[in-house]
């Protein structure tokens, strides 16, 4: 097996799939980073080196930026490459990951609508010109016009096993949740952040059950592609997950986070509720996550409105033997962080977006949390069959995109709402000691930037302007270690 499973890849898909099916036990899933699934050593040698060989990730987009749960990569339109290398080394209690990512991006042209640059504050041409004060986001429609290489340090860590606890410092991606597709929290949408961390060697045992938590203390970074004030480039972030099951063979896992962010001129917050009950028996497991990015003012601010500024993931897996060493599975998730009903009411600040920290959560230009961004909502299915040296499937999604700034004033009066459709196939397999999966995704993303353009004047109609865009993306993996 690689030395570590990076969050997102083919390992972590197929042990899941294994707790599933019961082959596994059932793990948690709800605190997950690739500094946890370094497999540690079984005897007693003080020095152990491991070398992770080069894992290479290319996506190649026909038109427009597709790249859901990339970390670094900023995959816009044309060929986009990650390529993730280095060593795990244990010395007695301290454990170094050094993976860092090299990284190349096309980036060829394609329409945006630039910020207004006559707006006040000012800002980059590239910067999201549908979110200016006070629902500000770092979020730029495009990063710049010309192509990257850049390296980053990647899903590095080095952390230090202190009695029961483990402390360090890493940039690896954090993912809190059991979502697949979107966490509405910490996720591997955008690159890691530094961050120290600390949390349990090995999840407690107490009478109350098992109990597991990060806590965390790190800074943001913004993007190149945002405004011209230098002096609010960084920012903090604090902030904790707990998980607790009620004992190790429990299917049933429940958990809470947190996330304090602060900058110059004030400070944020979102919190989260997640859970996940597995069914082996049955090949089954349902999971959700509700999260809310407002504090309410008072217990009967909560009472009155529970659901303001909310948004959630829902999703279930199902899967079951349908021949000898083959096994058919079926996944669906939703998730929806649009403006809750409360905005009859009063005002709901899109998700991610922030009136104290300009940037909002966001790290680099790309949102902490669910992949579909701010004030979206998607629907995701998928159908797959396994067997031991290789799987195949094919998976359908909708996404709706910021549904909460088409009433804005930039918006035209052309008003339609950013839909994309996506259809596509999915597959991997184990060939010579490598494994390699495929993604082929067919989008056509309606109403691109809630753009619509005049039919027929006199009658009135009008028609969206819609964009067809064709992904591919191919991960190599070594499956052997050094």
């Amino acid at each position: 097996m690689p030395a570590a499973a990076v969050i997102g890849s083919d390992a972590e898909d197929l042990h899941r799939l294994a707790e599933l099916v019961g082959t596994t036990p059932v793990t948690n899933l709800l605190l997950r980073a690739t500094s946890r699934s370094v497999a540690t050593r079984a005897d007693t040698a003080p020095l152990h080196f491991r070398l992770m060989l080069p894992d290479v990730h290319v996506v190649a987009a026909s038109a427009l930026p597709y790249s859901p749960n990339d970390g670094a990569l900023r995959a816009a339109r044309g060929l986009n490459t990650a390529i993730t290398a280095g060593f795990v080394a244990s010395i007695g209690p301290a454990r170094l990951v050094v993976a860092p990512q090299f990284l190349a991006e096309q980036n060829r042209p394609y329409q945006v609508i630039q910020y207004p640059q006559n707006a006040v504050p000012g800002r980059s041409i590239w910067a999201n010109p549908f979110h200016p004060l006070p629902e500000s986001i770092d979020l730029p429609l495009r990063f710049g016009d010309q192509s990257h290489q850049r390296l980053d340090p990647g899903q590095s860590s080095l952390t230090l096993t202190l009695g029961g606890m483990e402390v360090g410092a890493a940039t690896e991606n954090l993912w809190w949740g059991p979502g697949i597709r979107n966490a509405l929290v910490l996720s591997n949408n955008a690159a890691g952040f530094p961050h120290l961390l600390a949390r349990p060697a090995r999840p407690f045992n107490t009478p109350l059950g098992v109990i597991d938590f990060d806590a965390i203390l790190g800074q943001l970074h913004e993007s190149e592609y945002f405004d011209h004030d230098g002096s609010n480039d960084t920012r903090s972030l604090a902030g904790g997950a707990l998980s607790w099951r009620p004992d190790e063979r429990s299917g049933l896992q429940l958990g809470a986070s947190r996330l304090r962010m602060g900058g110059t001129a004030g400070h944020d917050q979102m919190s989260s509720l997640f859970g996940r009950w597995a069914f082996p028996t049955a090949g089954f497991e349902t999971y959700f996550e509700w999260a809310r990015f407002e504090d309410p003012t008072s217990l009967r601010d909560l009472l009155e409105f529970p659901n303001h500024a909310q948004g959630y993931t829902y999703g279930l897996q199902w899967a079951r033997p349908v021949a000898t060493h083959r096994t058919f599975r079926f996944q669906a998730e939703v998730s929806y962080l649009e403006p809750s009903a409360s905005i009859r009411l009063r005002p709901v600040r899109t998700s991610y977006t922030s009136i104290a920290v300009p940037q909002g959560f966001t790290n680099r230009g790309e949102v902490l949390g669910a992949a579909i961004g701010p004030g979206s909502s998607s629907q995701w299915l998928a159908a797959d069959v396994f067997q031991p040296r290789w799987h195949i499937g094919t998976f359908a999604g909708r996404i709706r995109y910021d549904d909460g700034t088409l009433f804005g004033p930039l918006v035209p009066e052309l008003r339609r709402q950013d839909v994309t459709l996506l259809l596509g196939l999915r597959g991997g397999a184990n060939v010579r000691g490598m494994g390699i999966s495929i993604e082929y995704t067919d989008a056509a993303r309606l109403n691109y930037l809630f753009q619509g353009y005049i039919d027929n004047g006199l009658l009135g109609t009008s028609k969206g302007i819609d964009i067809g865009n064709r992904v591919l993306s191919v991960t190599i993996t070594p499956a052997g270690r050094i």
